[in-house]
């Protein structure tokens, strides 16, 4: 395990426990959640190191990293592909003359085929090495991240992170590097489960947003903005995942189809609410460089 001694946005090393939270997916271990006393941003601290994190990707259940065939993952498939539908067409509204586009994290790669069917030319990168042979044996140019930090710098015209950021130990320094590899009018999207939204208040320590030890970072509208603020990168536009509401719902109340109409009830109490404070269960940001 590993402890961060200081906040990975604004650099101040006072936090305060806020809850703990316990990985049901795959070690029943519990994990604290702390907040930074000076700007407010959440992460899992202490927490597994790099080479430790892999074991707890391990379980046929984690849906982004397998083509699950059980009731839950043909549901988790279907709405992934009503997702990424929804998802290029917001990318559709910021760059409608397509270009090259980098998925990192890109799991087993659906997004990018997709893509690629709009005339986007894809690649992609995936550290889980399961994910990543699916998505090569779908067709998707898959590289590694340091062909990325040399040889792709203001390449991209779009660079996305599907739910991703919250994984990555080293944020400031993948960060770094990919709006090194953005073009100066490109836009990076980027899309994380909310910890403000309704169904985070009303699961607590069991919303499946949290997903402790895999998710390191919980963030909201804020931390995000100010974090991305740190690069250079302002926010231009903001958009819900509507769905995640009920899929989250679903993983917090345990999968179990006996809960589904009370899943789906939280799910729809959670966007009814935030047609007012915008809050949804996850948020897609659309950021882009501002003009020096």
């Amino acid at each position: 395990m590993e402890y961060i001694s200081n906040c990975p946005i604004c650099n101040n090393s006072n936090f305060e426990n806020t809850l703990n939270a316990k990985d049901t997916l795959v070690s029943q271990e519990e994990f604290s959640i702390v907040k930074c006393e000076n700007c407010g941003f959440r992460f899992t601290n202490p927490r597994p190191n790099e080479l430790e994190i892999g074991k707890y990707y391990e379980s046929e259940d984690y849906d982004s990293h397998s083509e699950n065939s059980s009731l839950f993952g043909q549901l988790y498939s279907l709405l992934r592909a009503r997702n990424i539908d929804y998802k290029l067409n917001v990318i559709r509204n910021y760059k409608p003359l397509r270009g090259k586009i980098f998925d990192y994290g890109c799991g087993v790669g659906a997004f990018l085929k997709k893509a690629e069917k709009m005339d986007f030319v894809i690649t992609g990168y995936e550290p889980n090495a399961k994910a990543n042979k699916i998505a090569s044996e779908n067709g998707v140019n898959i590289v590694d991240f340091k062909e990325i930090k040399i040889d792709y710098r203001k390449y991209f015209d779009v660079i996305t992170l599907w739910h991703v950021l919250e994984h990555v130990h080293d944020l400031n320094g993948v960060v770094s590097i990919l709006n090194k590899c953005l073009k100066e009018d490109g836009i990076m999207v980027v899309a994380v489960p909310n910890i403000d939204s309704y169904d985070a208040l009303i699961y607590s320590n069991k919303w499946a947003g949290l997903d402790v030890p895999r998710h390191l970072y919980h963030f909201n509208r804020n931390s995000i903005e100010s974090f991305f603020n740190n690069y250079g990168l302002k926010t231009i536009g903001v958009h819900p995942l509507k769905m995640d509401s009920y899929y989250i719902s679903l993983l917090s109340e345990g999968k179990s189809i006996f809960k589904y109409p009370k899943a789906i009830i939280n799910g729809f109490i959670s966007n009814f609410r935030a047609q007012k404070t915008f809050n949804y269960s996850s948020l897609i940001y659309i950021l882009q460089k501002e003009k020096q």
